[in-house]
């Protein structure tokens, strides 16, 4: 695929692409989508729940209790947007795993958001969560680094005695999240990447100014001290700035 977003993600023909974390899930599946939609046929969808995207980042959508399966099936260029109905909060009711399959050879790509965190910046997990489709190729978390020196409270953080367990409050007076906290939230195995498929991409989204830049990079630095294996990237989905994070 020629295209920006698609090179720094390494984004390709038939990946299944589902996207978990907090703090810009949606944003990020509709940007990718917005990007591609004139080079292939993309399928939007959700193993959770999701809100009903904008009329003008999807081409056509299909809800199965309304649709017939050749419908579903037909392989156009553009967004497709599917799911089961859509519920009384005008949330996409997300397809399971065998609703799921024949789906991957009929478009090009899937973007698939596998995880709910309720509007909030932060989340813990329960243990069926995320939500990630088993032929996932790439499973991509996103994190806001503007969590960064936010109030540990159940305002800001979903499911929050589920985030306690994963991070190590050394200090009872602790308050505040710091860096140690989200390194932790996120290779601690019942973290971020704890269902993970396929490769694993971190991307650290609202890094706007120097600031969170900074931040974003220590924190790039610990977790590649630990683990290899995490492609880390950073920048901001409302910027539309994506970069790769290179530990010379």
């Amino acid at each position: 695929m020629n295209n920006d977003i698609a090179k720094i993600f390494n984004i390709k023909k038939k990946d299944i692409i589902t996207v978990i974390g907090a703090g810009g899930k949606t944003s990020f599946i509709n940007y990718i989508s917005k990007e591609l939609r004139y080079e292939c046929s993309v399928l939007l969808t959700t193993t959770t729940k999701i809100y009903m995207p904008n009329k003008d980042l999807y081409d056509r959508i299909c809800l199965l209790q309304n649709v017939n399966n050749s419908d579903i099936y037909e392989n156009k260029n553009g967004v497709t947007v599917i799911g089961k109905y859509i519920n009384n909060e005008n949330k996409i009711i997300g397809l399971d795993f065998n609703e799921l399959k024949g789906l991957d050879q009929t478009f090009d790509l899937l973007l698939i958001e596998g995880d709910g965190s309720k509007r909030k910046k932060l989340k813990g997990w329960n243990e069926n969560e995320p939500v990630v489709y088993n032929k996932t190729t790439k499973t991509i978390g996103i994190l806001d680094i503007t969590s960064y020196n936010m109030e540990i409270s159940d305002e800001n953080i979903h499911r929050l005695k589920k985030f306690k367990y994963l991070i190590d409050i050394k200090n009872i007076n602790d308050k505040y999240i710091n860096l140690d906290m989200l390194y932790q939230m996120i290779l601690n195995k019942n973290g971020l990447f704890k269902n993970a498929i396929g490769d694993k991409i971190l991307f650290i989204n609202k890094v706007e100014n120097k600031y969170y830049e900074d931040l974003s990079i220590q924190l790039a630095k610990k977790i590649t001290k630990q683990n290899k294996d995490i492609k880390i990237c950073y920048g901001s989905i409302k910027l539309e700035v994506f970069k790769i994070f290179k530990d010379y």
